[in-house]
Formats: C-alpha cells, structure tokens, sequence
C-alpha cells in the first residue's frame, strides 16, 4: 500500500515539474520586463463573444399631454399637484358649473319620469282597470237613462212660469230707466242700466231652460250618449291592452329623454379637466378662481408607464438594427445596473451632425423601476451578433495588420518566452474576439500596456 502511494506521488511530481518550470520561467519574465514594457498575461480559453451596437441618448416619456378646458369659466377647484400620480378618468380640477349641473339633473328626473310611464303603459291588464272600466260605462249608461226620463208636463209648467215673471221683470226694468227723472248723479243712471241687463240675462236663460225642456232635453241626451260610447271605447282598450303605438311612443319618449341626459351630461363634463391616461402630473398652471380658456394650458400629464430611450446610432451600424431586437440600457444616474429593452422603431430619416449621419432609435424599456427619471443620460448596447463556447482573447491581446489582413497575438512559450503568432479571427466582438486558429485553451500571452511594441486589436 505503501509503495502504490510513492508511485501516484512520484507520477503527480512529474506532471507538475513541467508546470512550476513554465511557471517559474513567467515570474521571471514578467520580473524582468515588468518594469519596462508593463506586461499584462492572459491565458486563452473558452468563452463567449459579443458584438455590440451602441449608441447614446436619454429617457423619454411614451406620451406628455398640454390638457385644457374646452370652456371660458372660473375654477372651482385644482385636485392635483405637481408631481402627483393618477389614473386615466381621475378628475384634474373643475370649473363653477352650477348651471350644467342643474341642467343634468333635471334632464335625469326627466329621464326617469319617462322611464316610470314606459313602465305604466306596457304592465300586464289588470283586473281592477278592467272594473272600474265597466263601473264608468254603467254610470254612464244609468246617466243617460235619468236625463231621458226625467222631463215631465209639470216641468214644462214651472219653466214657462219662471220664463214669463223673467220677462215681466225685465220689462219693469227698462221702464225704471226710461222714466228716471232728470239731474241724478251718474252712479244712479248706472245701477238702473245694470238692472235692465240683469233682468234680460235672467230672461234669456229662462227661456232656453223652457226650449231645451220642450225639446225633451235632446242636448243633454246627446253629451249622456257620447260618454257612453266613450265609456266602452275605454273598456275595450283596457281589455286589449296598450297598443303597438302606445309603447312605441313610450320608448321614443325614453329615447329623447336618454338623449339629453347624454347632452346634459357631456356639457357638465366639459367643466371637469379628466386625464386622458396614467401618469404623473409634471406641470399645473391654474389656481382657483382664475379664470381657464382653451388656449392656455392648464395641467401637463406625462405618461412614465412605458418609458423609452431615444439613442443615436451611426450609418454605419444602423444597417445590423431592426425593430424587436433585444438591447439593453445602462444609466449614468444608476451605476452598474443594466435594464432590459428592445427596439421600438427606427427613424427612417438621418440628421447630419458635423458631417456624421446619425439614426434616432427608439428603445422601450420592459419593466418599471422607480429609480428612472425623465431626461436621464443613457446608453443602450444591441446585440447583433454572438458566438457561444468559442476560443476567445481579449482584443488588447490582439494586434491587427491592416495592410496585410492579418492579425497577430504575443504568445509566451514554455522557456517563458515571448513569440508572435498569427491567429485567424473569427467573430470580432466589442470586448474580445473569437480565435478560429493558432492559439488553444491554455495558451498563455502578454500584451505590453505601457509602450508601441504591440498594437492592439484596432489600434
């Protein structure tokens, strides 16, 4: 047992003896060099590569609405302050509305009212409608049967008795004033002519008493008829209910009703400032008994539900963006924290700044964290291109060869030398690059911060 412990120890120290030389011969390299060329090692390995298009901006709201009243009044009231959040339909503030206000609530009783009688006019029949329709019919029959019995000879007697004593008055009457001495005073001539009208007035409906008498009361007969054929029109219709044109007219009255409640009501509306959307009021310009106008803002709503990066992006990467791309946005205000996003929309349209042609991209933000301002500084980074698992290196290892499309890394052999090898790139990334050829994972290489002597990737 013990000898197969002296033999695994004895094979681990011939694996690491190679390892502590490569090492120790590193140390001394970067001893020596150190002070002069400040070298810097990298050992290459698997990884992931990403290119990036970047581009810088601000934060900006989804929507700022200028809100105004569509009416010239005083206000009676400003709900909300600068700084407030609310909800879409939250009233804002309100202008002196007596007038509208009555007039909508008179327009509602109105509405109801109507609706109470639509109600009346399409109940089922009832019972008792139905009696009471046929009590009225047999009053009126009974009516009709006691005026046409109810003339006699007698009657007719008495009636051409008061006719004649009518007569005989009035007669006494006009010889009264035709006789009145002379010289009296206006107010006596005055009540002697009052008694001569009287008396003829009292004349005139005797006699039509005694003609409507002999007549056998045919005028009162006629009305006694005519309620009875009212009366039985009336019980047929109880009984057959309301008709087609009696709910028709019912519902239309409701209709119109309806309608000015809806006019009323859009009137008093008018006097209410209502936000249009969720957000965050950013400006007030009204106070109380001021007096609004359409013209003149009156409170400014920003929508911060959705915030959106607006970035410029050169012509020559706009071309590796398109709308639904992933990106993601950093903060200066927020260090180190970087927010999810993608590409809204991308400005048809460039602007010319010193010559340089830049692109307005739109970056919605997903999700809502309280810390983001309006107007703050930004820089939204676009994956266009990514290479997983791959050899890569650092691009200040690398050193690019224009001339000859070549690209070239300082490797450190394993005598602790230094040795420039050719590498064949593959995807060139923001941060490092991948490596198709010429290096393999555990290649140590070096890159000198402090002087010329190895350019890096482009430099």
């Amino acid at each position: 047992m013990a000898v197969r412990r002296t033999l695994i120890f004895l094979a681990i120290l011939v694996v690491l003896m190679p390892i502590c030389a490569f090492s120790a011969s590193a140390t001394q390299l970067m001893s020596a060099r150190e002070p002069a060329q400040n070298l810097r090692f990298y050992t290459a390995s698997t990884g992931d590569v990403t290119l990036y298009v970047t581009g810088l901006g601000k934060v900006e709201a989804k929507a700022v609405a200028s809100l105004s009243f569509t009416n010239v009044a005083r206000v009676a009231d400003v709900l909300v302050q600068t700084g407030d959040m609310v909800a879409a339909g939250d009233v804002l503030a309100t202008l002196v509305n007596n007038d509208e206000q009555l007039a909508y609530d008179r327009a509602v009783l109105n509405l109801q009212l109507a609706e109470l009688q639509r109600q009346d006019v399409i109940k089922p029949v009832d019972a008792s409608d139905i009696a009471a329709a046929e009590a009225n019919l047999k009053s009126a029959q009974g009516a009709y049967l006691s005026i046409q019995n109810a003339v006699s000879s007698e009657d007719i007697q008495a009636a051409e008795l008061r006719y004649q004593q009518a007569l005989d008055a009035k007669t006494r009457a006009e010889s009264e004033r035709t006789n009145a001495d002379g010289g009296q005073v206006d107010q006596y001539y005055q009540i002697l002519d009052a008694q001569v009208g009287a008396a003829g007035f009292n004349a005139e409906i005797a006699r039509l008493q005694l003609e409507s008498l002999k007549g056998g009361n045919s005028g009162a007969l006629g009305a006694a008829y005519a309620r009875i054929v009212q009366a039985e029109r009336q019980l047929e219709a109880v009984k057959a209910g309301p008709t087609q044109a009696r709910i028709d007219q019912a519902d239309i009255a409701v209709q119109q009703a309806q309608l000015q409640v809806d006019q009323a009501g859009q009137s008093l509306s008018r006097m209410s400032l209502i936000a249009p959307f969720d957000g965050v009021v950013s400006a007030v310009n009204i106070q109380v008994g001021a007096v609004a106008s359409p013209a003149l803002p009156a409170v400014e709503l920003t929508d911060i539900a959705t915030l959106n990066v607006i970035v410029q992006v050169d012509e020559v990467d706009i071309r590796q963006l398109r709308e639904g791309l992933a990106a993601r946005v950093k903060l200066d205000a927020l260090p180190g924290v970087e927010l999810p996003a993608i590409i809204h929309s991308i400005a048809l349209i460039g602007t010319n700044d010193n010559g340089i042609i830049n692109y307005d991209v739109e970056v919605q933000l997903e999700g809502n964290d309280s810390r983001i301002r309006v107007g703050m500084t930004a820089e939204a980074a676009v994956v266009v291109q990514e290479a997983q698992g791959v050899l890569q290196v650092p691009n200040e290892y690398i050193r690019l060869d224009r001339l000859r499309d070549k690209a070239y890394v300082n490797i450190v052999d394993k005598n602790g030398v230094l040795q420039e090898v050719e590498v064949v790139l593959g995807l060139q990334g923001d941060d490092s690059s991948e490596i198709l050829s010429g290096l393999v994972p555990g290649d140590v290489l070096a890159v000198n911060l402090g002087g010329d002597t190895l350019p890096i990737l482009g430099g």
